[in-house]
């Protein structure tokens, strides 16, 4: 049976190829019609040459071409002569056609030659364009050398139809040198869309992103490219110039720490494993590319931290800052280590000296620290800022309740009013707005229980004082008449310790009278009602009101 299903293979193996032989046959005969009606047509003795090919008859096919070499310079008669010379192992004869084909400029009449070249055939010139290719760039890097190169490794591309990955990596290198870099991009993808995998193509696709200072796209290729072999991109990135190999290494840190915030931000520390995989791949990566640059440190140490293994990351803290720190990042560090180890006040100290200058450092530290801990930390910022204002050392009380503030918990209002105090003595008045801002919207509502209306009408007037200090007068005002008609009493002893009654009486005056010229009428009344209530004395407010009154005489508003 078996002998049997072979004879049957053959069988049919050899009717094909008697079938092409016939084939062959015929466009020879055809061909030489052509050639007797056309005589010196370069189309007719092309076509018998090809034909001579196809039937084995490789000297005749030869002798051919060779005559209308002379009379020809045509593309197509050099490249088949350069296949056959290089088919009879004449290797220096096909290189010195190659090379005129090239010079030519055009290698388009290939494709029609490889629609009837046999595979062995067009196996052997990818090789022997590959190899010529090496040899050029081997001993010359000039841009005539190098587009010669990208000439003969097209070529072989063309001859595997597509498939040849090492001459396609060769070649996008050098369109990258020649700067046409997006051409390289596209070689670089062809080999990515059959083997995703390919270290040298995703570096090499990555590298030449990083010329056209494609960020995203450049990150992603080499932070791949890691996954697959970190010695071979690390390699590459080490032969880059300087500023290359900085703005690539910023741009792998960058990425890192992105990474890190979203997975803490999903799944809180100690984070899994399988998630950190990659940031240590790339921290480690930063490492061996310079291990002095304190950043690389920092971002092993939050990856560290990330993961839960405190002792190593205080380890390594130790080994590069010392115990005690100057650099403020590297304490900042200290702190979460403190905070795991529940010393809240030293880390509450150690995270102050990143609160005012680096909030967003600050923000992230924060989310590797549990938040039972981070709950505990923010009241003992709280209570030694409290003890630190109380010496008149705004700054320093600042940064603490700035921890105490971004650690949140339930009682981040009331850290918050702290703030605002600390905000107010700086100078910092339109920040102290934004805190209080935040305190308002804590609140369900105005109304409710004595103690909640209470505190009710001092937020509003802390926030309308704040505003006064930045000019802001008409929303100031607008929350000091809110409070003075929830709880005049209240309000009033607010008043009293600032901004005073007598200055913020002339204030309501001041925009009543403004209100009053543009005809606002009903606004203006207002106005110097809650001017009046606090500071009922005040002669140019009662003024106004008669005035408003006798002007509106019969309004709605007049009471």
């Amino acid at each position: 049976a078996m002998h049997n299903t072979a004879g049957a293979g053959e069988g049919h193996a050899g009717r094909r190829q008697r079938a092409e032989y016939k084939l062959a046959a015929g466009v020879h005969a055809l061909a030489l019609v052509l050639m007797e009606l056309q005589p010196g047509t370069d189309a007719a003795q092309i076509l018998a040459a090809d034909a001579l090919y196809q039937l084995d008859r490789i000297e005749e096919a030869y002798r051919l071409l060779l005559c209308m070499e002379h009379t020809s310079l045509h593309p197509p008669v050099l490249a088949r002569l350069a296949l056959l010379q290089l088919h009879r192992s004449f290797l220096y004869d096909s290189n010195q056609l190659l090379k005129k084909l090239i010079h030519c400029g055009d290698t388009s009449c290939l494709r029609s030659l490889f629609c009837v070249a046999t595979p062995k055939d067009k196996a052997l010139l990818e090789t022997h364009c590959h190899s010529a290719s090496k040899r050029i760039l081997q001993s010359q890097q000039e841009e005539s050398a190098i587009r010669e190169a990208v000439a003969y490794l097209s070529i072989a591309i063309m001859a595997s139809g597509g498939q040849a990955i090492d001459s396609l990596l060769e070649r996008a290198r050098c369109y990258a040198l020649l700067g046409q870099r997006k051409t390289a991009i596209f070689d670089f993808t062809a080999i990515l869309k059959k083997h995703p995998d390919h270290v040298q193509a995703l570096s090499g696709r990555g590298l030449t992103y990083l010329m056209l200072n494609q960020q995203k796209e450049s990150t992603q290729d080499l932070v791949a490219a890691l996954q697959v072999d970190a010695e071979e991109v690390t390699l590459s990135i080490l032969s880059l110039e300087d500023k290359a190999r900085k703005l690539v290494c910023e741009w792998l840190q960058q990425h890192c720490r992105a990474t890190l915030s979203t997975l803490l931000s999903t799944d809180p520390a100690p984070c899994r494993e399988e998630g950190l995989r990659e940031a240590f791949l790339t921290g480690g990566t930063l490492l061996k590319i310079d291990c002095r640059d304190p950043r690389w440190h920092l971002l092993y140490v939050d990856t560290l931290l990330a993961r839960g293994e405190v002792k190593a990351a205080g380890a390594h803290l130790r080994q590069l800052f010392g115990q005690d720190p100057r650099n403020v990042a590297a304490k900042a560090r200290w702190g979460v280590v403190e905070s795991w180890q529940q010393n809240y006040t030293v880390a509450a100290k150690c995270l102050s000296g990143v609160s005012e200058k680096e909030p967003s450092v600050l923000d992230f530290l924060l989310t590797l620290i549990k938040p039972l801990q981070r709950s505990r930390l923010a009241q003992v910022a709280f209570q030694e800022a409290t003890s630190i204002c109380e010496c008149g050392q705004w700054e320093r009380a600042l940064a603490l309740l700035t921890v105490a503030v971004r650690a949140g918990g339930s009682a981040k209002p009331r850290h918050l009013r702290q703030r605002v105090v600390c905000l107010a003595h700086l100078g910092l008045h339109e920040r102290a707005v934004s805190d209080m801002d935040q305190v308002m919207c804590s609140h369900q509502t105005g109304e409710g229980s004595g103690e909640e209306s209470r505190v009710w009408v001092e937020d509003l007037c802390r926030r309308g004082h704040s505003l006064l200090l930045c000019s802001r007068d008409e929303s100031a005002l607008h929350d000091f008449s809110q409070a003075l008609e929830l709880d005049l009493d209240r309000a009033l002893w607010c008043v009293d310790a600032g901004p005073g009654r007598s200055r913020l009486a002339q204030a309501f005056l001041h925009l009543a009278l403004q209100h009053y010229g543009e005809q606002q009428l009903d606004k203006a009344w207002h106005l110097t009602e809650s001017g009046l209530r606090v500071d009922s004395s005040n002669t140019e407010l009662r003024r106004l009101k008669a005035r408003i009154k006798r002007e509106g005489s019969g309004s709605c508003f007049v009471h």
